[in-house]
């Protein structure tokens, strides 16, 4: 029986891009899975685990995609380690780690992957992003939604930490979040069209 993501160690790496191109086999992250394996959060957080030592958390751009909020996890992975619970640091090729303080309720556990909550990952982008697109915006609101955080709590909770840096700029970022809307109550979830 194959596992649920497969590899290099499974199967050589022409074999899988020649299997994705052909469209018996989609790519999630580094790893690749068949068409009837489900896209999930769970799945996501496993293609991580692969990569990351287990001392590492997945962050910033890398926790959106695990949560979902974004279609692609980015180039290089971005992770972090609790620097409460540091060790010796070594910066492996692929993944952009940093340390940071951590607090209760910031991390997440899927499966043997833990990322940041969608708050802390919310906050993260916020502080961080070299560049803050629409795109990213949109995440950040999609992040909130999870959360379910509005605006003004997350404003707050950022504002507990003002001494950390990109404070500042988080705030005038998240300013610039669209409000979500929810959809009107009246319009019916499915139309059926008939002739």
């Amino acid at each position: 029986m194959l596992p649920r993501l497969l590899g290099p160690p499974t199967i050589p790496q022409a074999e899988l891009s020649a299997l994705r191109l052909d469209g018996q086999l989609y790519r999630v992250g580094d790893s690749y899975a068949t068409l009837d394996t489900p896209d999930t959060h769970e799945l996501r957080a496993e293609a991580f685990a692969l990569l990351a030592a287990p001392s590492m958390i997945a962050d910033r751009r890398t926790a959106a995609w695990i949560h979902g909020v974004r279609a692609e996890p980015p180039p290089v992975l971005h992770a972090c380690v609790d620097r409460a619970r540091r060790g010796p640091a070594s910066n492996p090729p692929g993944i952009d780690l940093r340390q940071c303080a951590l607090e209760r309720g910031d991390v997440l556990r899927v499966g043997r992957a833990r990322l940041t909550s969608p708050l802390r990952t919310v906050v993260d982008l916020l502080r961080t992003e070299q560049r803050f697109t629409a795109g990213l915006a949109l995440q950040v609101q999609a992040l909130l939604a999870l959360a379910g955080v509005a605006p003004a709590e997350c404003q707050a909770h950022i504002k507990r930490h003002i001494q950390s840096p990109g404070t500042r700029r988080a705030l005038v970022r998240l300013a610039a979040v669209p409000q979500h809307r929810a959809a009107p109550e009246s319009q019916p979830a499915l139309t059926r069209y008939t002739s």
